[in-house]
């Protein structure tokens, strides 16, 4: 019981890390318009690669714990959960350095 707690929790933590990469991806764009250089720019896009590597490291943890072996409604939904997470990690991963890279390159 302990191990599934702390898979939920942990699955749980990866999708708000997730959800949180692609609203500081969105937020960093706005973020070169604040002041006169790109300093808070490139402290959005830190945060946002920060927030993505934090629930990249969630996922990582949820990995390690056993597996129960008869599987339940829960871990068909972690499963999933975890899944949806790892792609919107990544998604969130290439849509930043895209921006970053397209910035940089004066589009």
């Amino acid at each position: 019981m302990q191990g599934d707690m702390k898979k939920i929790w942990y699955t749980v933590f990866a999708f708000v890390c997730a959800a949180g990469v692609f609203l500081l991806s969105m937020l960093f764009q706005k973020m070169a318009y604040w002041g006169g250089g790109l300093t808070w720019y490139w402290l959005g896009v830190v945060a946002a690669y920060v927030t993505g590597g934090v629930g990249t490291v969630f996922i990582l943890l949820t990995l390690k714990i056993a597996e129960p072996e008869k599987k339940t409604w829960l871990s068909v939904a972690l499963v999933s959960l975890r899944a949806v997470a790892i792609l919107a990690i990544g998604l969130g991963f290439l849509w930043t350095t895209f921006i970053v890279a397209a910035g940089m390159s004066g589009m």
